[in-house]
């Protein structure tokens, strides 16, 4: 991520493109994350195309909020919190940043899932490979994040080339096949 700017392109794919990309790149130790959505009864927060979020990674909590800029850009905002409870954060910043935002402060859990995310890191960006656990199903996801500016969609179409895949749009992001489950 650049100036709170996350640029990422994402693929559905298979298990068995999965393990091929997996083992074609020397991925570091692969890290399991719990992610908790949190959204108003009348789903504020989407209407806004935005999402708020806690990720859980080990003992660390990090609180995240993400408004969409355009197709695969957002504006996003990150700060490591010491509880999991949303109701719970008093921290000036991001209450500054639900005021920014039009945030409401009524907020609930909407979705949860755990994702075991391996990345590989690029010059100009990550390659992230993840196996999330949905309540019903397990799907499996390729995602190029961009860490500077650079033509990121021809470089991510030259890697899924090799396995015969072509990006042409964003599938639907982790939260909205989440509250599809």
């Amino acid at each position: 991520m650049y100036d709170n700017i996350e640029r990422e392109l994402k693929l559905l794919i298979d298990e068995e493109v999965y393990n091929e990309i997996l083992h074609s790149y020397d991925f570091q130790n692969p890290i399991t994350q719990t992610n908790t959505y949190f959204d108003t009864k009348n789903q504020d927060v989407k209407k806004q195309h935005g999402a708020v979020r806690i990720r859980t990674i080990q003992n660390k909590k990090i609180f995240t909020l993400k408004i969409r800029k355009d197709e695969y850009t957002h504006y996003e905002f990150e700060k490591e919190i010491n509880t999991k409870n949303i109701d719970d954060i008093n921290d000036t910043e991001i209450l500054n940043w639900f005021d920014q935002y039009q945030i409401p402060k009524n907020l609930h859990p909407t979705a949860s899932f755990t994702t075991l995310r391996y990345v590989y890191e690029f010059e100009h960006g990550e390659l992230c490979l993840d196996k999330t656990d949905y309540k019903n199903h397990t799907d499996y996801e390729i995602e190029y994040e961009y860490t500077s500016d650079h033509d990121g969609i021809h470089f991510f179409n030259s890697i899924l080339e090799k396995y015969d895949l072509k990006w042409i749009k964003n599938c639907p992001s982790k939260i909205a096949r989440a509250l599809n489950d």
